[in-house]
């Protein structure tokens, strides 16, 4: 139990150093024969904690030539209900939109039921890749009724994010029903999000609603687990 918790609790303070920037993407982390003695602990011990971290995607181990960040991981309050850019950029990360579709359709049976209206009318699908520059941070999809949402179907998309057209249009949202789970993703997914083909990928699917209590937005976001963190706060 002893050995397990100074292995933890290195990993633990090596993943606040990245996430706070301390470490940065592509930096060398101090050599596990530095941490040993920084820290008075066992090599085998810095090793198990560098396994930690190595599992979950934000280290790089390279034989010779040292342990490297791989890759800064992004934090999502999934109980804070905010534009996805909006909530990078409290971060001081930018993100870009890469609009791969957009455009209008019939409902059809699935989003009648979600949305409560006929089959028949019109929703607007819109398909983002959000990027940190080229490097993809997630895959979006967004179904909504194109009633509930005037002119949804005019803006661009690379440069306006839904929420700013929720506030143009007076909508407000108080509630969010959220799922998380973990899904296999493949060609074109996986290729959009830098993957292999068959990789699990956390995916976030959500329903929003207005102040009437009507669904609005019907979302499913994919992540490679490598680049965002979902987590819960609590108040």
């Amino acid at each position: 139990m002893e050995k397990y918790s100074l292995y933890q609790q290195l990993a633990d303070s090596l993943r606040d150093k990245i996430y706070e920037g301390k470490y940065a993407f592509g930096d060398k982390l101090p050599s596990e024969r530095s941490l040993a003695e920084k820290f008075g602990i066992s090599h085998l011990t810095v090793r198990k904690a560098l396994a930690i971290l190595e599992e979950e995607g934000m280290l790089l181990r390279v034989q010779g030539k040292g342990t490297f960040v791989r890759a800064q991981k992004y934090s999502i309050d999934m109980q804070h209900m905010d534009g996805f850019s909006s909530m990078f950029g409290q971060q001081g990360i930018t993100i870009t939109n890469k609009v791969l579709y957009s455009g209008v359709r019939e409902a059809g049976f699935k989003y009648s039921r979600i949305f409560g209206i006929p089959r028949e009318e019109p929703v607007f699908e819109l398909i983002r890749l959000r990027q940190n520059g080229e490097d993809p941070v997630a895959l979006e999809y967004n179904i909504l009724p194109t009633k509930r949402v005037p002119h949804v179907e005019e803006y661009d998309y690379s440069l306006y994010s839904l929420w700013d057209v929720y506030r143009q249009a007076g909508i407000q949202l108080v509630e969010e029903n959220q799922k998380l789970e973990i899904v296999k993703v493949y060609n074109p997914q996986a290729d959009l999000l830098n993957v292999e083909e068959g990789a699990d990928v956390l995916m976030l699917s959500s329903t929003a609603l207005d102040l009437s209590g009507k669904v609005i937005e019907c979302t499913k976001i994919y992540d490679n687990a490598k680049r965002m963190v979902f987590y819960a706060s609590t108040v």
